[in-house]
């Protein structure tokens, strides 16, 4: 089982100048091409509302240079502080939670598998809807907004409607586990292709970085794997289990900046509406600041899970903030059940920081003759 390290997983990017110009307008093109109306926002709110508000002007305050760059440097002191304190932390941090890893060491599998199994299944059935639709009436691919029924023809609909069930069923028996952790990943990508950009940004990470955790793990404890023991496709002693949880940190984490770049910030308007909806009045804030906070707090735990830092605080945070909106807006905590545990399992087992260097030439023509 993965207890964290102090030991970074080191990446090392070898990057031309050019080269780098490009990967940065790339991943910029793609985060301000996104499909409006989409994400958690687009849940709870009609097609009629989405298509009103889809016409709303932009808050001023989103507006306004002086006071993103204002708010943006707070954000980047934050994030500074924030590094520079995480070897201090890190003590505390383990002192604090090895009662809690000692008595639930177990549980960390459990709540992944029994998080993707409810969000998987029920979507499957068509249980969680997005608003508006008919319980039970619109069976659903792994989220409310990617409806079965938009896709082309009877196959895919019904290879993704049976698959989800299927892994419903292995997940909460805890049986071929990681054979389904490897069938979530591959449907996913399946999913990528067949919803493009909007679930490719919006959702397939928040799926497959648990299915990976879950595919170093296996099924724990309390599992019909554990039960007859079951071993089979286990690469624990092969693979660096930094590696699956580095890989899975930078999903989770890209998954987040992307909601609050592509969403928040560039659809304002549909988060501010759902706040006005929401039994709280957050003391009396205007909502358009509201949001501008929540787009940039999600940015930095974004950040912040890429790099691995500050993973368990984060995952503690956001397990919260689910809660949180989940009551003051009547929401369906099954619809993050994903998350739930994929936090829940940051939360007992830490990250593993993440060390990148970049090299804006080759190595080899740093000792070049030509060279002084």
């Amino acid at each position: 089982m993965f207890n964290g390290t102090n030991k970074p997983l080191h990446l090392q990017v070898v990057l031309k100048p050019m080269m780098y110009m490009r990967i940065v307008a790339a991943i910029c093109g793609i985060l301000l091409s996104a499909e409006a109306a989409s994400a958690h926002e687009a849940w709870l709110l009609t097609p009629t509302e989405l298509e009103a508000l889809s016409r709303s002007p932009i808050p001023p305050v989103f507006l306004n240079p002086p006071l993103l760059m204002t708010v943006s440097l707070c954000a980047s002191v934050f994030l500074y502080g924030v590094v520079l304190a995480e070897e201090r932390y890190r003590f505390f941090d383990s002192a604090f939670l090895w009662i809690l890893r000692k008595e639930m060491k177990d549980a960390g599998p459990l709540a992944i598998r029994l998080g993707m199994a409810t969000t998987i299944g029920l979507s499957a059935l068509g249980a969680l809807p997005r608003h508006g639709t008919k319980l039970w009436s619109e069976p659903t691919f792994y989220v409310p907004d990617m409806m079965l029924s938009t896709l082309s023809g009877w196959f895919w609909p019904w290879l993704l409607g049976s698959a989800s069930l299927t892994v419903c069923m292995l997940l909460l028996l805890g049986l071929a586990t990681r054979f389904t952790a490897i069938v979530i990943v591959l449907l996913s990508i399946v999913g990528c292709i067949l919803f493009g950009q909007k679930f490719t940004l919006h959702y397939a990470g928040h799926f497959i970085a648990p299915a990976l955790l879950l595919y170093h793990c296996g099924a724990g404890k309390f599992s019909v794997d554990s039960a007859f023991q079951i071993e089979y496709l286990d690469v624990r002693g092969l693979a660096d289990p930094r590696l699956f949880w580095g890989i899975a940190q930078i999903l989770t984490g890209l998954t987040f900046v992307s909601l609050a770049v592509s969403v928040k910030f560039l659809q304002p308007t549909l988060l501010i509406a759902i706040l006005d909806h929401a039994e709280f009045n957050f003391f009396n804030i205007p909502l358009p600041i509201v949001a501008l906070l929540m787009m940039h707090v999600e940015l930095l735990a974004g950040v912040l899970l890429i790099f691995g830092r500050m993973v368990r605080p984060i995952a503690f945070f956001l397990l919260c903030a689910f809660t949180f909106f989940a009551v003051i807006l009547g929401e369906n905590p099954a619809l993050h059940g994903n998350l739930y545990g994929l936090m829940l399992a940051l939360l007992l087992y830490g990250g593993s920081p993440l060390s990148v260097s970049l090299s804006w030439r080759h190595p080899e023509l740093a000792n070049h003759p030509g060279r002084a």
